[in-house]
């Protein structure tokens, strides 16, 4: 069983009596009201203990003792921080994610160490020792997917060698021991997931007790839905769609065969999430290294065969998300006005609306439309955020310039922001690291990224925003939303999805509003297919087929609204039908 572990240190007898690692002190108790600093002691104490050479039964008992420290913290931290702002991140949260991260890395570290030393056994010592490799196998497993949703909150992936040793410990103890027996599961993340029907019916968790065959369809589930593209508040909305089916979900031995549809596939040394096909090019290549591994193991093993690959069958959750995503968006879509009021902007049920969307779109394999263009030097993006933002941008280019003159004068700061994601720098030396730097470009979007501190302008997922590439460019700026995060050091990457490259500002009346002599605020967009559309506010959406007035090139317009185009926290966009000239 190969695993990503650093090599023990070798040390002279006299230097081990010198500098001898004690047990752990009963003195974190103390800390229990200072979960980040009781962490870093443990995270101080675990760094050294894992490059030690320790009897396995020596440092299990260590082990597990640090994680009953560790595990009530780590909760408190996921408690205070699952739905905070991930961007800018508050010095708190960001400093408590980030030991509890590291913590979970050095406890699975642990006992890795444990589980090699005791899956190198005889048979016959094997066996007595198998109950501590179950043990062991499920803890590594657990603190893994503790690990993947602490960092799904800071928009950060799973390190490759978290992937290569969840896939490698579950091929092996596959073939072993019993993965569908069910232990008591860790309390870490034991925090109420959502709660439906208002207050009078108990939120629901996750499983108390929980299997080696369930927590690795967790793990590979939730590196599926790509939660980079998923608010950080809402995770916890992913985990409760996931453990409603977690029960009936299966994972089959791979025949060689053909996907079925609605299968995925997972090889025993892949370094990434489930593929959707076995001809993917990245599936290959973690095919030919697994076929090395599974040679190099068959010529110590005295030809065991070892399975390549596992399936998982996602028919089930496919179906659960689509009777969900019915549900709620029957709520979104209806006329009755108890049913649009639970569907208010930034409403429970438009939350779930959105995150279920976002999960049904992962569940299906994506191939890029437009090639990348990388950007080879500092280019910078000027970025106007928020729905009123933009809108205001674009009613600006419509002025005279003598007008635009006085305007400017009032929107200075917010003008010095789109070139800039903070004014203020957290050292003299970053003056310049606040700009947003292009990464590469395609027709359906851009990727930027930029220094990340506290003064970071606010963004979030599905935020609507207009940028180009020069001050120029943004009398006719391209209108887009921020669909994706991910944060690598200190710096935050983003990528905004295109809508339209041709908008203009207007007013939308319907015949209700006319009435009052009232419009909402709007922006009209010629969309890539040709499709005419209207952006408003999450706040002002409206029916579909209800009948509109808009100007356009100074002439009032007559619309239906036809369908909806693209649903965001933020906006919703309106496709309109073919246009009537009053």
């Amino acid at each position: 069983m190969p695993l990503e572990l650093a090599a023990l240190r070798n040390r002279s007898g006299l230097s081990r009596r010198k500098d001898k690692l004690l047990s752990p002190p009963e003195s974190w108790r103390e800390l229990g009201g200072h979960p980040i600093e009781l962490l870093r002691e443990i995270d101080r104490y675990l760094k050294r203990a894992n490059g030690e050479r320790l009897p396995p039964r020596g440092r299990l008992r260590w082990m597990i003792f640090c994680l009953q420290y560790a595990c009530p913290a780590i909760r408190k931290i996921y408690s205070e921080h699952h739905k905070g702002d991930a961007v800018p991140e508050t010095h708190d949260r960001r400093e408590g994610l980030m030991v509890a991260i590291q913590v979970c890395s050095q406890l699975s570290m642990g006992f890795k160490h444990i589980l090699r030393h005791d899956y190198r056994l005889s048979d016959a010592r094997y066996s007595r020792v198998r109950g501590r490799v179950r043990e062991c196998a499920q803890l590594v497993l657990e603190l893994i997917r503790m690990e993947q949703r602490l960092r799904a909150l800071r928009y950060q992936k799973l390190p490759a060698t978290a992937w290569l040793d969840c896939n490698r410990i579950f091929f092996a103890i596959r073939q072993c021991e019993d993965v569908h027996a069910e232990h008591k599961a860790l309390s870490c993340l034991q925090v109420p997931l959502e709660r439906k029907g208002g207050n009078t019916e108990l939120s629901r968790r996750l499983p108390q007790n929980i299997s080696i065959h369930q927590l690795f369809i967790l793990i590979q589930l939730f590196g599926l839905m790509d939660t980079n593209t998923v608010s950080s508040q809402k995770m916890h909305i992913v985990d409760a769609q996931l453990a409603k089916v977690l029960p009936k979900l299966k994972v089959v031995t791979d025949t060689g065969m053909a996907l079925a549809m609605g299968q995925v596939i997972v090889y025993g040394n892949q370094d990434r999430p489930p593929f959707f096909e076995r001809q993917d090019e990245k599936a290959e290549a973690s095919l030919a290294r697994q076929r090395l591994l599974a040679e190099e193991e068959q010529g110590a093993t005295g030809g065991q065969q070892v399975p390549v690959a596992v399936c998982i069958d996602l028919l089930l959750l496919e179906e659960s998300l689509r009777q969900e995503h019915e549900q709620l968006y029957s709520l979104f879509d209806s006329s009755d006005a108890g049913d649009r009021s639970r569907m208010v902007a930034d409403s429970q049920d438009l939350t779930r609306l959105l995150t279920v969307d976002a999960m049904c779109d992962k569940l299906h394999m994506k191939r890029r439309r437009h090639p990348r263009n990388y950007s080879l030097g500092k280019k910078i993006l000027y970025v106007y955020t928020g729905f009123m933002s933009v809108y205001q941008l674009l009613m600006e280019t419509e002025v005279a310039d003598d007008e635009r003159a006085l305007l400017s004068d009032e929107h200075q700061l917010r003008d010095a922001l789109a070139e800039r994601s903070a004014l203020i720098a957290t050292d003299r030396d970053s003056s310049s690291a606040g700009q947003w730097f292009v990464m590469d470009v395609s027709a359906g979007g851009v990727h930027i990224k930029t220094r990340e501190s506290q003064f970071t302008t606010a963004l979030f997922i599905g935020q609507l925003v207009a940028f180009g590439y020069t001050r120029d460019e943004l009398q006719s700026p391209t209108v887009a939303y921020v669909s994706r995060f991910l944060r690598n050091g200190s710096d935050i990457e983003v990528t905004l999805r295109t809508l339209s490259t041709r908008v203009e500002a207007t007013a939308v009346q319907s015949d209700f509003l006319s009435q009052s002599e009232m419009a909402l605020p709007a922006i009209w967009a010629r969309l890539v297919d040709g499709r005419e559309g209207v952006i408003l506010h999450q706040s002002h959406r409206l029916s579909l087929a209800t009948p509109v007035a808009l100007e356009r090139g100074g002439e009032r317009v007559s619309r239906t609204i036809q369908s909806t185009g693209t649903l965001q926290r933020e906006f919703i966009l309106h496709i309109l039908d073919k246009d009537t000239v009053e």
